[in-house]
């Protein structure tokens, strides 16, 4: 099963919009959950349709109840991510998000 291969852990920081004490709006990234899944260059096809590159477009598995949206950056010991688009398969044994993500930068091995 799918689950079976979520071995990589990823946090969620998400923008929010927020204000100072003089009551001027800014915006911040908090932390908003945190989750295991599968990471996987992306394939040929997908690239092509995000007009991306090979080696910055990724794929991440994750459970159908991850509260991650599109926007959001997430972080883990291979790099930090921005998604991109979320596609949610309901149906089925492995029933999973699928996460189209671009790395930003490489963080560790």
């Amino acid at each position: 099963m799918i689950q079976d291969f979520y071995n990589t852990h990823f946090t969620i920081k998400r923008a929010e919009w927020t204000t100072d004490d003089k009551e001027n709006p800014y915006s911040t990234e908090i932390e908003v959950d945190d989750f295991y899944g599968q990471l996987q260059q992306a394939s040929p096809e997908l690239v092509e349709s995000l007009g991306m590159n090979f080696t910055e477009a990724y794929s991440i598995w994750c459970p159908l109840d991850t509260n991650v949206k599109a926007g959001d950056t997430l972080f883990s010991v291979q790099g930090n991510f921005s998604v991109r688009a979320i596609q949610k398969y309901e149906n089925g044994l492995n029933k999973h998000i699928q996460i189209v993500a671009r790395l930003d930068e490489v963080t560790g091995s």
